[in-house]
């Protein structure tokens, strides 16, 4: 076989292949990264969430990190906003349904889910951490921004 001789003639064509290959390549449509969720802390101790107003927008993957100061406590939120028919699809969507989110005291439990509708959901303990009417206090508001 017989050698192969590369001229000024051909280097040019092919390096105008070689650099167009390459802004080809780097055009590419890039791998949509998901968006972080909006990371929301709440403290639940005897009578209180600190804080018990949250937000958040419409459309936003939210992660509430519920922790427990002193006893065992819950959280439990209304799917529709106030006001609104249970007829049809929550306004707030999680991945794993459940009905409430239990902590044990000095643990940390994370809720997840999409904020899909605006308006303002309740949300409350969901378990009876004291005796008498002052559990009912234990009261909160989600507020959902468009």
């Amino acid at each position: 076989m017989g050698n192969i001789r590369i001229t000024a003639g051909c280097l040019l064509p092919l390096l105008a292949v070689l650099l167009a290959s390459n802004v080809v390549k780097t055009q590419e449509p890039a791998t949509p990264v998901p968006a972080s969720p909006h990371v929301i802390e709440i403290a639940a101790k005897t009578f209180e969430f600190i804080p018990n107003e949250i937000h958040a927008k419409a459309g936003e993957r939210v992660q509430i990190r519920l922790r427990s100061t002193d006893r065992p406590h819950g959280l439990k939120l209304n799917l529709y906003p106030e006001g609104a028919s249970e007829d049809g699809p929550p306004g707030l969507v999680f991945d794993h349904p459940q009905d409430e989110a239990k902590v044990d005291k000095h643990h940390e439990r994370v809720i997840e889910f999409v904020a899909a509708r605006p308006g303002t959901y309740d949300f409350k303990c969901s378990v009876k951490c004291s005796m008498g009417h002052d559990h009912d206090r234990m009261t909160g508001k989600m507020i959902v921004d468009e």
